[in-house]
């Protein structure tokens, strides 16, 4: 048996203190009575046929109230099985590798705080696939569509800047990439998520973004670090840190190239976002954008599905309802109420009544 509210059990505190206080009201006629005469005198002095109608009321009405808790709380039990269609996006992440994206004007550097984004990300994901591919000077598919997020979060924490041998960043190449690695033919929205700096060293990204949105696909940019720029530490073998170096000697300054990463966008009927705060705007991406894009079949399963078996109790509920008000209005009818008193004029009168109220 299964339950498909268990937090309602929390409800059972109500018959409970009910029957709590029926006892404490017992209690305190029971106290009245002795304040009025001996216990051999009480038949004489109040009505235990009312005293009897009492209880019976109040145990017809806990009844009813722990078989409306379990209504609530959703008995199942018996299954039978159903096929299940998962319905999402189809969503890769192109992260830059690249050495800039070492600079730690975004602590504790840009590839770092990248990378951690992605994995928020991945909580706020629902049935959707999701890729991931690595760029530098060249590209590679890093992990293909999945939903599998947690195969997808280890592939992400392999990724490092020596992860691609090839230096400098193609940012044309990581589209042509991602184009690849879509499922061709299916349904649904298709989007490509780059994560980078914006600087761009050969190719043309925005001729390729061109012709991903000729294909349906959406090129959104995040932009990772400074437009002031900052230095790229790197470290030794030895783990001895110093600042990356051009070919003539010069200490790399690497900015945050916002035109680039716009006009991709642009060209990709997509967005730019800034990357500011924890998630770089990437959980605001997918609330306001991709989770309201159209969804495609992306799995399909049987499922065990427990029969809701709620009726049953509500129903023994409304039963114990209805007899609680045909015993109530049977009492209130019957001749036989307050004869005991009748027949003992020298009885005090409501005093049980008195006592339980």
């Amino acid at each position: 048996m299964n339950f498909a509210r268990p937090l309602m059990l929390l409800l059972l505190i109500i018959p409970v203190l009910a029957g709590v206080f029926f006892h404490w009201t017992r209690r305190r006629s029971d106290r009245a009575l002795k304040s009025l005469a001996e216990p051999q005198l009480w038949s004489r002095i109040s009505d235990e046929s009312g005293r009897s109608f009492r209880r019976t009321q109040w145990l017809l009405r806990i009844l009813t109230l722990l078989c409306l808790i379990t209504a609530l709380v959703g008995p199942e039990w018996g299954y039978q099985w159903q096929e299940v269609t998962n319905r999402g996006l189809e969503i890769i992440v192109a992260l830059d590798t690249s050495k800039s994206m070492l600079a730690t004007d975004i602590k504790p550097n840009r590839l770092e705080r990248a990378k951690l984004a992605i994995k928020d990300l991945l909580s706020k994901l629902k049935s959707d696939k999701i890729g991931l591919v690595a760029f530098s000077g060249s590209s590679f598919l890093q992990c293909p569509l999945t939903m599998d997020y947690n195969a997808f979060a280890i592939a992400l924490d392999a990724l490092n800047v020596q992860s691609i041998p090839r230096g400098g960043t193609a940012i044309g190449a990581a589209i042509q990439t991602a184009l690849a690695a879509f499922q061709s033919g299916s349904g649904g929205s298709k989007s490509l998520i780059i994560i980078s700096d914006g600087e761009n060293h050969e190719g043309d990204p925005v001729g390729f973004a061109k012709a991903a949105a000729r294909r349906g696909i959406t090129i959104e940019t995040v932009g990772i670090g400074s437009p002031s720029g900052e230095l790229i530490l790197i470290r030794d073998a030895n783990g001895n840190p110093s600042y990356l170096k051009d070919g003539a000697g010069n200490v790399v300054k690497t900015t945050l190239n916002e035109t680039m990463l716009r006009e991709i966008a642009r060209a990709g009927n997509g967005d730019y976002i800034r990357g500011d705060g924890l998630m770089l705007g990437l959980e605001e991406l997918y609330a306001r954008k991709l989770a309201r894009l159209d969804r495609s079949e992306v799995s399909a399963k049987w499922q065990k599905r427990y029969v809701d078996r709620y009726q049953l109790p509500l129903l023994l509920a409304l039963l114990l309802l209805g007899l609680e008000l045909v015993f109530s209005g049977s009492w209130d009818r019957s001749p036989w109420r307050g004869m005991h008193k009748t027949r003992q004029p020298g009885a005090v009168e409501g005093a049980t009544d008195a006592g339980e109220r």
